[in-house]
């Protein structure tokens, strides 16, 4: 199965999450952000760069990731989490760091805020089996300037 990240960095050593909190983590954690298809994850990353002018990358590529499908999933169904869990992001992390530290897979599918009927993919860089989840190519694509300009603000 193919997955992506968008970004301008690593794509699978889940550096970001050592130096800061997410949705789904504390910072510490090595973790990976992933999506479905390109435009999950171009609208995942856009969301945290708003009001970041200076983090608006310059060189953002989509990484096209094989997520082989021998690699077991660990699910968060939203009907799991308390009903104001898009508001209460320490909610969130304690569900992601809860994962992490357990080890109990390399991935995990949790449900999108910013779309109804969307889910994330969280990369676990720690766990043994993601050894097996590989890039496998990275294709830049330039940002929109009107999607550019809309985080300038």
């Amino acid at each position: 199965m193919l997955i992506w990240r968008c970004g301008s960095y690593s794509p699978l050593d889940g550096e970001g999450g050592m130096h800061a909190s997410g949705r789904w983590h504390t910072i510490g954690h090595r973790i990976t952000y992933c999506a479905y298809n390109p435009s999950a994850a171009l609208l995942e990353t856009l969301a945290h760069l708003a009001g970041k002018s200076a983090l608006v990358p310059g060189d953002i590529r989509y990484h096209v990731i094989e997520l082989p499908e021998s690699v077991l999933i660990e699910r968060i169904d939203e009907s799991s989490l308390p009903a104001n869990w898009k508001s209460h992001e320490s909610q969130t992390r304690a569900v992601g760091d809860k994962w992490l530290i357990s080890g109990s897979t390399a991935v995990l599918e949790v449900p999108s805020v910013l779309t109804p009927q969307t889910f994330n993919i969280l990369l676990n860089p720690g766990h043994p089996e993601s050894a097996r989840i590989t890039v496998l190519k990275s294709i830049p694509y330039p940002l929109d300037s009107r999607l550019v300009v809309n985080l300038k603000s």
